[in-house]
């Protein structure tokens, strides 16, 4: 396993807060810090589990994570022959899920380099569970799902507003959200985990990402699988998401990303920018 090292030391981040709110919430029970009915669920011995609020939706959600390859893109960091890799998840509602198990906020390996970063030592085992079910079979309702594209902030990850995107699945979307490699903490199948280094990555590189992500989404809903390694998708996934209303939504540099896309692609109808420079 590879680990690129960040070069983010300063007193005080976004990251660094989150983490002292995961160490105080491991031990006491405090909300997570992003909602405040984020609790931690009691355990026979130990500490205690993290567990993200529930979403307000008629629906279940279900989860699946996708390896997805950009064969337009070399990718000179990794060397010759190697092309554009991302990690991304489809979150959607689902039509049942007992005895499914519960996505976790970040893979164990992300989760450690996140909070190394952040200088806190933390079980990442102990890490927040989210409302995704993996792998739930998919409630269609009896019509195609709206799709919603999710880009993250500049050294962040996909899971950082899950609330929000759990939140859209439990109403009836379908929200796919992406890891821009080398600003990201991510974790690879192969047991790769990639931190926020020193290759810059601009809000025209995230915006790029979208517009692929968006052709997976085209994937999709025509029945194709887009992950390379053929994981095994959700039952009633494939030709589930209606190409007719894709919308797009991101913060900070992700917000940026999304406005750069919305101009672009008009295959994105509406766009939502969180606190992105313009």
């Amino acid at each position: 396993m590879t680990v690129t090292a960040s070069n983010s030391r300063t007193p005080m981040t976004r990251r660094r807060m989150l983490g002292a709110a995961l160490t105080a919430g491991i031990g006491t029970a405090v909300p997570l810090g992003v909602a405040p009915r984020a609790w931690a669920a009691p355990t026979a011995s130990g500490p205690a589990q993290l567990t993200l609020p529930p979403p307000t939706g008629p629906h279940p959600v279900g989860m699946v994570p996708l390896h997805l390859v950009d064969t337009s893109r070399p990718d000179p960091v990794a060397g010759p022959g190697h092309h554009r890799e991302l990690m991304a998840s489809v979150w959607y509602p689902a039509r049942r899920a007992e005895g499914l198990p519960r996505a976790p906020w970040m893979t164990e390996g992300a989760l450690r380099a996140f909070l190394t970063d952040a200088g806190f030592v933390l079980d990442p085992a102990l890490g927040p569970l989210t409302a995704g079910h993996v792998g739930a079979p998919v409630h269609r309702m009896g019509r195609r799902l709206p799709a919603i594209v999710y880009s993250h902030g500049a050294g962040s990850h996909r899971g950082d507003h899950t609330i929000m995107v759990q939140e859209l699945a439990s109403h009836g979307y379908a929200v796919v959200t992406v890891d821009h490699t080398y600003d990201t903490f991510t974790e690879f199948p192969d047991g790769r985990v990639i931190t926020p280094g020193d290759v810059p990555m601009f809000p025209k590189d995230f915006a790029t990402d979208l517009r692929f992500l968006l052709d997976c989404v085209e994937e999709l809903a025509t029945g194709r699988n887009p992950d390379v390694d053929g994981t095994t998708l959700p039952q009633g996934l494939l030709g589930a998401l209606d190409l007719r209303c894709i919308g797009a939504f991101g913060w900070s540099k992700g917000g940026t990303a999304t406005a750069l896309t919305l101009l672009a692609d008009r295959r994105v109808r509406a766009g939502l920018s969180i606190d992105g420079p313009m």
